[in-house]
């Protein structure tokens, strides 16, 4: 009932979400890579309706090898394309954006139940498996990404299905097993390169695992051989970029990832930051400030409990009980069913990445929404300390048998404390839908809009279009949105209805325009010359968007 109902209640919201800008260039890797695969086929291979469709050139001049997101995967970007080409005609960018918000949602939507599985092998119960998918549904920030976001969302639901299948393999490492792992790690790694860190995990759960005589009877080396070998073939086959030179273009892809070449200015705790220079702090603030408030404690419980082991298990190495210590960590990790070698890969999945991106200084822009992949890993940590505090408030009960009533009411608090914590960014998705990416927790303040990156993809766009053609009765209309976001407009525009479509035209020249949108990005500050704004678009209090009217 769960599933089915979310499942039916997202595909009927799917509509109320705009575009972005970087939709347009997403869609273009996929057209060059299928282009340049079908270059490769006899034409008989292919249906004609393809053939037709492939001659027409795609947008832009290059080719595949001279295009400048080249290194971007394609795994769900080249299917989606043929899918396009197949069933949509090529003249109605509208529908092309409509199926492809449907086919994010619905990949996001399998992404959820992995995590789902995933969390019933953490904490071997469905009820809290199921409540570990509810947090995650109710995390306003990535849940609003389902809904477009081809790359962040996508491969956040491509991870945890990587994820998943490494779980099943690391419990038991059959050639079948292996098989699925590489499969889903080559679509993982197709998606975005930063999933390369899954198999470096996964070989060194199962190598910890041999070691502690998890596989007794087993034949580990067998499945371990058929992963090292499929992993990278399959990750070159879903890859045509890396088709010409492997190795060589793959290394370039790494390097290119960790050093991202976008050059920019992003805003940051009220100023303009470089995107080159940006402060160690960046990303696990946007982390903090963005995340609900329940889950932050639960994380800060769960690494409360992991120091606390860490430092008993130091301090019985250094009394002498080295072998116990030793021992123990084996029987952990020879168990087939234990949290403690699951909660290493959720926080080497977890952390890995952002101590990654804190020790290289690596580029980010538009908030954390690259990391957003992280964050699923770290929710069932969360969900894991919040367990333990639960669970810690019950020994304390048969510790304190003349004081139960004390206990209970702890319970009873901490339960309160947990219902208001899943209230609160419930209350949110509502009140902020569709711009749920635009949450902020109660630690950013009353106006995190002035101090931080806010509507960086400019989708209030269409509502905006939208406000105009309602009010402006001219057959000619023309808007000029603020410079990043043109093409996040023209894609905006396609879904509008025809009527309003027809009669809206989005314009470079602001000499030639009748008015001029913006979301204030890369100019924090109000415009000058322009006047009050007729529209200002407002999320629970803060500025979104304003529409100048031109003369």
């Amino acid at each position: 009932m769960f599933f089915g109902g979310l499942l039916a209640l997202g595909w009927a919201v799917v509509p109320d979400y705009g575009s972005f800008g970087d939709e347009e260039s997403c869609r273009e890797s996929g057209q060059y890579s299928l282009q340049y695969v079908a270059e490769l086929l006899p034409p008989s291979w292919l249906p004609a309706r393809a053939v037709a469709r492939l001659r027409e050139h795609p947008p832009g001049t290059s080719r595949l090898a001279n295009y400048a997101d080249r290194d971007y995967g394609v795994a769900f970007e080249l299917p989606l394309t043929v899918i396009e080409q197949l069933t949509v005609p090529s003249t109605d960018l509208g529908a092309v954006l409509r199926l492809r918000h449907r086919a994010v949602f619905l990949v996001c939507f399998g992404g959820l139940l992995a995590f789902y599985w995933l969390a019933r092998a953490r904490f071997g119960s469905w009820r809290l498996a199921l409540l570990a998918a509810l947090l995650l549904v109710l995390s306003p920030r990535q849940l609003a990404d389902a809904f477009y976001n081809c790359k962040d969302g996508v491969f956040m639901a491509a991870q945890l299905v990587a994820t998943a299948t490494m779980v099943a393999f690391v419990r038991r490492p059959t050639p079948a097993r292996a098989a699925w792992c590489a499969l889903a790690g080559a679509l993982a790694i197709n998606v975005r390169i930063m999933a390369v860190l899954g198999p470096v995990l996964t070989l060194s759960l199962v190598g910890l695992r041999w070691w502690a005589d998890a596989y007794a009877g087993q034949r580990p080396g067998r499945a371990l051989a058929t992963y090292a070998a499929l992993l990278p073939v399959l990750t070159v086959a879903f890859w045509p970029y890396l088709w010409a030179a492997p190795l060589t273009r793959f290394t370039q892809t790494f390097a290119s990832m960790a050093h991202f070449r976008w050059h920019g200015l992003v805003l940051f705790d009220g100023r303009l930051v470089d995107s080159y220079q940006l402060p160690w702090q960046y990303a696990p603030t946007w982390m903090l400030l963005t995340t609900p408030l329940l889950y932050v404690a639960g994380l800060g419980l769960a690494a409360a409990a992991a120091g606390w082991r860490m430092v008993r298990d130091w301090r019985d190495w250094r009394g002498g009980s080295g072998w116990p210590v030793w021992r123990g960590w084996r029987t952990a990790l020879a168990a087939p069913i234990n949290p403690a070698w699951q909660d290493l890969l959720l926080w080497g999945l977890g952390l890995g990445p952002l101590l990654a991106v804190v020790g290289l200084r690596s580029v980010l822009y538009d908030g954390w929404r690259q990391l957003y992949f992280v964050y699923p890993p770290l929710l069932l940590l969360a969900l894991g300390g919040l367990r333990a505090a639960w669970q810690a408030a019950g020994r304390w009960q048969l510790l304190a048998s003349r004081a139960k009533w004390v206990v209970k009411a702890g319970r009873g608090a901490l339960l309160l404390i947990v219902l208001l914590g899943l209230a609160e960014p419930a209350r949110q998705l509502v009140r902020l839908h569709p711009f749920q990416h635009l949450y902020f927790n109660a630690l950013a303040g009353a106006h995190p809009e002035q101090r931080y990156e806010y509507d960086y993809w400019a989708l209030s766009l269409r509502p905006a279009l939208a406000w105009i053609a309602a009010h402006d009765a001219r057959a000619d209309i023309r808007v000029r949105p603020d410079n990043p976001f043109t093409r996040a407009a023209i894609l905006d525009q396609a879904l509008l209805p025809a009527a309003a479509r027809a009669r809206l035209f989005i314009e470079r020249d602001s000499a030639r325009a009748n008015y001029f949108v913006t979301t204030y990005r890369f100019h924090p500050q109000p415009y000058p010359g322009f006047g009050p704004p007729v529209y200002t678009l407002r999320v629970e209090g803060r500025r979104v968007l304003d529409i100048f009217q031109l003369k």
